[in-house]
């Protein structure tokens, strides 16, 4: 009974807060993270954690975080996200460089000339080629090299913001949901749960196709109906463009800008693909063992020296690749674009500054993990859940993968402590069961206010989170509904 009542007053103070929140004029992003920061405090003061053994839950007590916590978990939180953390600030001084010269600007016009007053095939081509390469890159993230050149593109070509905000951000937060074969939210639960990537595949297409197509409906609709209302990105929302850029006059190279982006493509897809995993293609890891042991003389091989020890073969790459890759795109941006040394220098500060937030946001999401990370109360949910029914419910499945992926910034720490319990008791359903988690997961993302992705794209936005819940909750809640009808159609009648 203590457990319920100590519920249900963390509940009251959240929904309290929340409305404050809700009536307050001023950036709520801080202020909503802020909000389950506090829950999840909260719930390490009214519940008891444990860990799952097999199929058997074994409960430890009480371990209360307080004040004297706080400081360890922001200093987990950036140790668990510093390689992201670093890639961000990177990408930001990358961009910063890049906005001042010439050839980016007149490139950035060019395009939203040349999309202007063709938002619907521009909508539909956006959201297909990010929530298709999303579903099978290793990281989501890894996509974000290209997105703040798609958001001035867009804001100059009169999108309003929110529709910038769902076409590029939106769209790799929907790919996340409709993961296939890529996301390191489904890598890292298959790792831990030693589960074969082809488990589900056929379960997690057919929602990922059902997702994009209702993402591109959803957002077809809305541009027709800001059509219909002249809704069109004013003024000031274009200035808001965090990495804006000016009118050129005059002829400007715009090919060398184009072949950098080019190059960067092909180093995404060859890089951030596992090739060897997904589709047994293995002559990228031929090609990097046949580099890396490529000697002079008897023993000296010079290649893998150079890359370090700590080089992969194409398709292996992890986000610590992307941050020297932008560091010497950015060295050669400055050269073709003659920037002084000082100039240089400046403009990559400039815009490494304009990440911060973004930054900072993306951290405190996982402080809101690392809480129920050090207190690990989900477990406990998770195991009264389930102990409802003798039988694997796909509903009881489907409301522990929505609240713990609310807290668990890192899927596969939900696998590290529920996929051997789920193994064990629900064999026999294990594949649905592993369907509702990813699935679920990235549905959270989409929408929560503990999604890192989502935050980062407001911040870089400007917009409050309000204003996206009231874009997005309709596509969500759909979302939602489809899972628990394809997942009573799997259970119950298949």
């Amino acid at each position: 009974m203590g457990k319920v009542i100590g519920i249900i007053v963390v509940l009251a103070l959240a929904v309290l807060f929340a409305v404050l929140t809700c009536k307050s004029k001023r950036s709520d992003l801080f202020k909503w993270v802020g909000i389950f920061l506090f829950i999840a405090f909260a719930l390490t003061w009214v519940l008891p954690y444990g860990y799952f053994q097999g199929g058997s839950f074994y409960e430890y007590g009480m371990h209360r975080l307080g004040l004297t916590d706080v400081p360890n978990v922001l200093f987990y939180a950036v140790y668990f996200c510093l390689t992201t953390v670093l890639y961000l600030l990177v990408l930001g001084g990358f961009y910063g460089v890049l906005s001042k010269t010439k050839g980016y600007q007149a490139l950035v016009k060019k395009f939203a000339k040349a999309i202007t007053g063709k938002e619907i095939p521009v909508a539909v081509v956006l959201i297909v080629l990010l929530v298709a390469l999303t579903s099978i890159l290793r990281t989501p993230l890894a996509l974000l090299i290209f997105i703040p050149f798609l958001v001035s593109v867009l804001l100059n070509a009169k999108f309003d913001k929110l529709t910038t905000m769902g076409l590029t951000f939106g769209s790799l937060l929907v790919g996340t949901l409709a993961a296939t074969y890529g996301t390191d939210g489904l890598y890292w639960f298959n790792n831990y749960s030693d589960t074969a990537l082809t488990v589900g595949i056929k379960h997690r297409v057919i929602l990922g196709l059902v997702a994009l197509a209702l993402f591109i409906g959803y957002n077809i609709f809305r541009i027709v109906r800001n059509k219909k209302k002249n809704v069109k990105a004013k003024a000031e929302e274009v200035k808001d463009d965090v990495y804006a850029v000016e009118e050129v006059k005059g002829k400007v190279r715009i090919w060398p800008t184009i072949v950098l982006f080019a190059v960067l493509g092909v180093f995404l897809l060859l890089g951030y693909i596992n090739w060897n995993a997904n589709w047994n293609i293995e002559a990228f890891d031929k090609f990097h063992t046949w580099l890396t042991e490529l000697s002079i003389g008897e023993d000296f091989t010079i290649f893998s020296y150079i890359l370090g020890t700590n080089a992969v073969a194409l398709g292996k790459f992890e986000l610590s690749a992307l941050i020297i890759i932008l560091i010497l795109a950015s060295m050669l941006v400055g050269a073709m674009g003659k920037l002084k040394v000082s100039e240089f220098t400046d403009s990559f500060a400039e815009g490494l500054g304009k990440m911060i937030k973004p930054v900072i946001l993306y951290v405190l999401t996982y402080a809101v993990f690392i809480v129920a990370y050090l207190t690990p109360v989900m477990t406990f949910i998770t195991d009264w859940a389930f102990g409802l029914t003798s039988s694997f419910n796909p509903y009881i499945a489907t409301f522990t993968a929505f609240v713990t992926s609310i807290f668990h910034a890192d899927l596969g720490y939900t696998s590290y402590l529920v996929a051997g319990m789920l193994q064990s008791n629900f064999a026999g359903d294990f594949t649905l069961a592993h369907t509702i988690y990813v699935y679920t997961y990235g549905l959270v993302q989409v929408f929560a206010p503990t999604s890192g992705l989502l935050l980062i794209g407001l911040a870089f936005l400007k917009i409050d989170y309000k204003s996206w819940f009231k874009y997005i909750w309709i596509f969500a809640l759909a979302m939602l509904i489809v899972l628990l009808v394809f997942a009573t159609f799997v259970k119950y009648v298949f």
